[in-house]
């Protein structure tokens, strides 16, 4: 058997309508995956093209992640929908420059909304249908019947992956993103209390922390800000900023049993950023 394979799982991710989340979506659609999005903004046409290209189910759910009614809401659409969820991808994220000392209420909020509590909401909402899914594999009922748990050997039930990020390890000298770092650090803090309480049912709990990454997004602030592009690139070993594709096997890696004996981990695929005393801007 293929460990890399995700053949007829269902993936649910979040900020996958556009960015780093579609190019996960992507890859694991190529490995067999269903895929279900979670997000605010359209992603167009974008769905469409990933299930014809993969010969996979792809479907878009409108859902602020913010808020709980909604997520609940979306993800029993889900499971209603594709029969079961198996795999939760958080990409879902917002960054703002803005220096400590003048940082504004609505930056604290918003950041911490988005980045924490809307990957907490949907992973907590994801877990819940998974260890109801294996209350029913392993008890052979309707899930409810017992609150008793029987332990899986061998055996991957489901895969939650938080994106953090290099920000969380280590900050760059040519950005004020205080709020951005402390909001995935406590990301990355869920990790491993939150793979120590569902390892029972066989759920395992990672993160991957990228660093500086050639989305849109960067491309137009390098435009912008040719000086802070130069900076970025000097800060990893390779002298330059990863590429989206790079993400890709890592994020398959996580999701599928490949990585069966792996949980409560966070990999850090940075270029090597936090591998050195990086110059100064």
């Amino acid at each position: 058997m293929d460990k890399f394979s995700v053949k007829g799982k269902t993936a649910v991710l979040t900020g996958a309508a556009r960015g780093l989340g579609l190019e996960f979506a992507d890859v694991l659609a190529s490995a067999g995956a269903n895929i279900a999005v979670l997000d605010v903004g359209s992603p167009g046409d974008s769905l469409d093209q990933l299930a014809a290209k993969h010969g996979v189910k792809a479907k878009f759910y409108k859902t602020d992640v913010t808020r709980r009614d909604e997520v609940v809401a979306a993800v029993a659409a889900i499971e209603a929908d594709f029969g079961s969820v198996d795999i939760n991808v958080n990409a879902a994220g917002i960054v703002k420059d803005e220096p400590f000392l003048s940082t504004s209420d609505i930056n604290l909020s918003s950041t911490f909304s988005v980045n924490f509590v809307g990957s907490f909401l949907v992973a907590q909402a994801c877990a819940q249908t998974m260890v109801r899914q294996h209350k029913k594999t392993a008890n052979g009922s309707n899930g409810a019947a017992t609150n008793e748990v029987t332990p899986i050997n061998n055996t991957t039930a489901g895969s939650i992956v938080f994106i953090g990020s290099v920000a969380s390890h280590v900050p760059t000298t040519v950005q004020n993103i205080s709020v951005y770092c402390a909001s995935k650090s406590a990301v990355r803090g869920l990790v491993k209390p939150l793979a120590m309480e569902l390892a029972p049912y066989g759920i395992r709990v990672n993160s991957l922390s990228p660093g500086p990454m050639k989305t849109a997004m960067y491309q137009q602030v390098a435009a912008e800000q040719p000086s802070f592009a130069r900076q970025v690139e000097r800060e990893t070993l390779f002298g330059r900023v990863g590429n989206p594709e790079e993400l890709k096997g890592v994020v398959l890696f996580l999701c599928s049993s490949a990585s069966s004996w792996m949980t409560g981990q966070d990999l850090l695929v940075d270029g090597g950023a936090t591998s050195w005393n990086y110059p100064a801007a």
